[in-house]
């Protein structure tokens, strides 16, 4: 057990000091998903969306959360995450992406990385049409989200950066 428990730290070490790295694409088509496939799924194959803004979020549901990464798609629709955040790919946990560009409507999903990016791909399919509002606001915390909706619920304090 113990050899088991100083393995798994050590790889831990070492992916979170060389950092974690996913590849993916961008597709035009679906409902704005956000798929982790095969490396070998035929979607990748598809024609890419070029320009596209996307961004890994940590803790989504939290009022920590923070964009860890963020990138933008190429000009042929792929992409690389890339982060040195601790137990990204191992640990347990949900992150959100969140992918917009203009002229095409934005997607946005929970996913869990997987714990080995070389096996595994992001496929986010956008529909072309008119952008919608801001679907979240990632960079921003939840308190601040809170008081422009009611100043009084949550008194005059500003949130935790």
């Amino acid at each position: 057990m113990r050899w088991f428990l100083c393995a798994t730290l050590l790889t831990a070490s070492i992916q979170s000091g060389c950092g974690y790295q996913l590849k993916g694409c961008v597709v035009q088509g679906g409902f704005g998903t956000v798929t982790v496939v095969p490396v070998d799924d035929r979607r990748l194959l598809s024609e890419g969306v070029p320009g596209v803004r996307v961004q890994l979020v940590r803790d989504p549901t939290r009022m920590s959360r923070e964009v860890v990464c963020e990138t933008t798609s190429g000009s042929d629709g792929t992409f690389l995450l890339e982060t040195k955040t601790f137990g990204a790919g191992w640990m347990d946990e949900r992150w959100e992406l969140i992918a917009s560009s203009q002229g095409f409507q934005g997607a946005q999903s929970y996913i869990e990385l997987p714990h080995d990016p070389s096996t595994r791909r992001l496929v986010i399919e956008i529909p072309r049409g008119a952008s919608l509002p801001a679907d979240s606001k990632a960079d921003t915390n939840l308190f601040d989200e809170a008081k422009q909706f009611d100043s009084k619920a949550i008194g005059n304090k500003a949130g935790p950066n």
